[in-house]
């Protein structure tokens, strides 16, 4: 050790980088050391610079803009790499290149800085001087640009070729740059001016908003460019199909809308639809191969003239997934007998689909904590929606809807592997602590699903993360509800190495047979009796019974939702391993 630290000191003192370290334990953190380096860079001789902070180098300049991070990371105890004007000991300038970094025992406690420095003066000097060099060229090409305007002909050619722009610039404002056809904005004050043109005619519109089934799977397998190929193919047929006075217009992605007007009855917009079903019939021809399309697509007549546009093309797109539901390659009609909740649902499920487009979704992670080290130990994944207009959307609020409209397989992927990719992260931050586990809840839709096994495991070799730091957990009444089907998934999971857990235990109906036989690792249980400990006798009770048996089936006890010291002194009695809630911290 001792010829390691000579050979340590040596390569610090014989850097060409300068060098300092400081001891933050002393008042205003004083230099401790400096290499050759320092005082070449500097001027100042070690016995000069020892037991001065840094900052007398700054001279004059104490305000600097730099400083204020460095200051940030002294604070924060973290790196950080600056640029800052330095003064040598004869007074000069020298641009110092800065990198600062803490350094902490074994213990994680601070106990140095460490600078090193280098002298980019030179380099500083060279950026002035190209900055020079392109400020005299940018004038250069301002005089000659300004005598090349002195003529009338160049002066008629500019303008002329403003124009050309401006009209360019029009035309790309409203209409689509692949498909050429009008987009989002041309079609909503069409439809605008559609609506004003109905109410004086005491008439009707209609608006179709329809969407590419399974479009996804073209980009996947053959690209981007065969995906334009198919819009603009798509974009051809639609125009071929429709009437000159119809506007059809590429909304965004894979999603057209086609504005009727002067409509006498629904039949006139589904007729429309089976044309557009029909002309989209055809197979395309991508790569030598046929490929064959359909569409789904929601259908809304205005009924007053009084709609807004956006309230035209809301129930549309709601008509439309709901065509999506009723098993794609169909149309829906918009009922304006529908009540407010139902409507809520429809734009509820359209907006559940887009955000998992526009990945709107976030994972929070709240600590779960082991009574024997007082430690965090795991993370639970909770899901929640960052909505652009309503915020942050709780679980509760969609997770139903998710479940019904089976877009919970789809999310719940998303959230396992964002999880797994936060443990790794959390693993290489803190090398020198056991690995933190992360928990992940899978629904009763994810259960069924064929591919889970497949996708669970696959999740853990894309991002490397060990199986037994993952844990899945599953509610009581999902696991009682098809037991043999569930233990045969829960039995290949536990060959992947991963642990398992029971979810809300108290609340389902399980027997001690069929708990017996399912290879689980945790019992969770539920926050409504964890909530009563030392003040429901029959909480209490249940509680402490659930412990016992978990024991006596070698499974590990989680307390859940626990909020007050009571409860979590009432956790530990008992024989709970674990507890999590908002007494820890919220998610």
């Amino acid at each position: 050790m001792e010829q390691e630290l000579r050979l340590l000191y040596r390569a610090i003192a014989a850097s060409s980088n300068g060098i300092t370290i400081s001891d933050p334990s002393q008042p205003d953190n004083p230099i401790i050391y400096v290499n050759r380096s320092f005082e070449l860079m500097t001027g100042y001789s070690s016995e000069e610079t020892l037991g001065l902070n840094c900052r007398f180098l700054q001279g004059p300049d104490g305000n600097q803009p730099p400083l204020t991070e460095v200051r940030a990371a002294i604070r924060e105890e973290r790196d950080c790499q600056v640029l800052l004007r330095n003064y040598r000991k004869d007074g000069t300038l020298f641009w110092n290149e800065l990198r600062l970094s803490p350094v902490h025992d074994e213990r994680g406690h601070l106990v140095n800085f460490v600078g090193v420095q280098n002298d980019v003066t030179e380099r500083k000097q060279a950026e002035e001087k190209l900055k020079r060099a392109y400020a005299e060229l940018d004038e250069r090409v301002r005089q000659r640009t300004a005598r090349l305007a002195e003529t009338n002909a160049e002066l008629q050619r500019e303008i002329a070729e403003r124009q050309v722009l401006e009209e360019q610039l029009t035309h790309q404002a409203f209409h689509d740059p692949l498909t050429g056809l009008p987009n989002r904005t041309l079609f909503t004050d069409r439809l605008d001016l559609a609506l004003v043109r109905a109410k004086q005619r005491k008439g009707k519109v209609a608006v179709l908003f329809m969407d590419l089934d399974n479009f996804k799977v073209i980009n996947d397998s053959l690209g981007h460019e065969a995906g334009d190929q198919v819009l603009l193919a798509v974009a051809e047929r639609l125009e071929d199909s429709m009437r000159a006075e119809e506007t059809i217009a590429r909304f965004g992605g894979d999603e057209f809308t086609v504005l009727l007007e002067d409509v006498a009855s629904v039949s006139d917009a589904e007729r429309a639809a089976e044309r557009i079903a029909e002309a989209l019939g055809a197979p395309f021809y991508l790569g030598g191969r046929e490929r064959f399309l359909t569409t789904s697509i929601g259908i809304v007549l205005s009924t007053s003239g009084c709609e807004l546009p956006e309230e035209l093309l809301r129930y549309a797109d709601a008509s439309m997934y709901r065509a999506k539901a009723a098993g794609r390659a169909c149309y829906a009609v918009f009922d304006q007998s529908m009540n407010e909740k139902a409507l809520e649902r429809l734009e509820l499920e359209a907006h559940l689909r887009r955000a998992l487009k526009r990945e709107e979704f976030r994972v929070y992670y709240q600590p779960k904590v082991s009574f024997g080290s007082g430690e965090i130990v795991a993370m639970e994944a909770l899901i929640r929606w960052e909505h652009p207009e309503r915020g942050l959307v709780p679980p509760a609020q969609f997770i139903a809807a998710a479940e019904e409209i089976g877009l919970i397989v789809p999310i719940g992927r998303w959230v396992l592997e964002e999880a797994c990719r936060q443990a790794c992260r959390w693993h290489d931050r803190f090398p020198d602590r056991p690995p933190l586990k992360v928990c992940v809840n899978l629904s009763g839709k994810q259960l069924q699903h064929q591919a889970l096994v497949e996708e669970i495991d696959d999740a853990l070799q894309e991002t490397g993360l060990d199986p037994t730091a993952l844990n899945l957990e599953i509610t009581e009444s999902v696991v009682m509800e098809d037991a043999p089907s569930t233990l045969a998934t829960l039995q290949e999971l536990k060959e992947l190495g991963v642990n398992l857990a029971i979810d809300d235990f108290g609340t389902g109906y399980s027997s001690l047979s069929r708990l017996r036989r399912f290879p689980v690792d945790y019992l969770k249980i539920d926050r409504s009796f964890v909530g009563g400990l030392g003040k429901d006798p029959d909480d209490t009770a249940l509680v402490s019974g659930i412990v016992s048996l978990a024991h006596s089936l070698g499974l590990k006890v989680v307390a859940e939702g626990v909020e007050t010291a009571e409860q979590l002194a009432r956790s530990r009695e008992m024989g709970c391993e674990f507890a999590q809630g908002y007494y820890f911290s919220k998610p």
